[in-house]
């Protein structure tokens, strides 16, 4: 499964807040293109037919020029699930005052999660949520604009980003241990006018082997209370696959059970597939929803 652990390695192991490219194709000496097409056909309801689309095509250039501490990465997606709008997703420029420190403004995406917001970061189809509530993820926040300082060693990262909501501080600080072979440990604390969320996450990686572990608090200034606990395993056979999720989420005082198998499997180095069930209970009615998904990846 060498193009999917590529990619959740790449994502899921980037221990400061930002983006890191998987620049693969040089345009010139200091920039470089990279992106993805991601297409699905999906069923929440075991009476209906596939639905099937293009979901999201996105692309990136990362810009490093040769000897200059300074770079820039600027991403676009287009998301045709989201009205068939376009919508920058990181750009930001950078300053590497060290090989460990780093300074970084623009539009950035948050600390938080295990789950990435990009296809190509994930085990499977669908995020651990609800898919009514935020497409699915739990996490509080995605991409804002700030700045953050970020402190990353191979064992272990310290970041801080700020921002504003409403001419109010938002903030996000992140402690991250990566000292042991295989295994990634991540606390994040966020406060925003609007939440406050607490969000540990430990994954370990042995031989073909994945596990991961999650919780998310948090606490909405409307008085809403999101608790989401995630178990993850995920085990590669040459370039096949095989994903089981379970997660249990409480929001407001309505729970949302899921229990997901999604094998995969990696045609190149480029192409990717993977069929996804998901067995789910929202509030005492229970249903199946089903997904097939094919990314291309550059």
């Amino acid at each position: 499964m060498k193009l999917q652990k590529e990619i959740v390695s790449l994502v899921a192991g980037a221990a400061f807040f930002g983006s890191v490219a998987n620049a693969e194709i040089p345009l010139t000496d200091d920039l470089s293109a990279y992106g993805y097409i991601d297409m699905s056909y999906t069923d929440a309801n075991q009476d209906t037919e596939l639905n099937g689309s293009v979901a999201e095509f996105e692309l990136g250039f990362s810009f490093t020029p040769v000897e200059s501490p300074y770079s820039a990465v600027a991403e676009i997606s287009y998301d045709y699930s989201d009205t068939g709008t376009a919508s920058f997703e990181t750009v930001t420029v950078t300053y590497a005052a060290s090989d460990e420190l780093s300074f970084t403004v623009g539009n950035i995406l948050s600390y938080q999660g295990f789950e990435t917001f990009d296809a190509t970061g994930l085990y499977q189809f669908s995020a651990q949520g609800d898919g009514g509530f935020q497409g699915g993820y739990v996490y509080s926040a995605a991409y804002a604009f700030g700045g953050s300082v970020d402190y990353v060693t191979d064992e272990f990262a310290a970041g801080f980003w700020a921002g504003e909501t409403d001419g109010d501080l938002s903030y996000e600080v992140l402690l991250a241990f990566t000292g042991v072979e295989g295994l990634t440990a991540k606390l994040i604390y966020a406060d925003d006018p609007g939440y406050e969320t607490i969000n540990p996450w430990v994954s370990y990686e042995i031989d073909a082997l994945t596990f991961a572990v999650e919780y998310v608090n948090s606490d909405y200034d409307d008085g809403s209370e999101l608790e989401s606990y995630m178990a993850l395993v995920y085990y590669s056979f040459g370039d096949a696959g095989i994903t089981l999720r379970y997660s249990d989420v409480d929001y407001d005082g309505v729970d949302f059970d899921k229990f997901t198998i999604s094998p995969s499997y990696a045609f190149s180095d480029n192409l990717f597939g993977l069929l996804e069930v998901s067995l789910v209970e929202l509030g005492g009615d229970s249903n199946t929803e089903l997904a097939a998904e094919l990314i291309f990846s550059f």
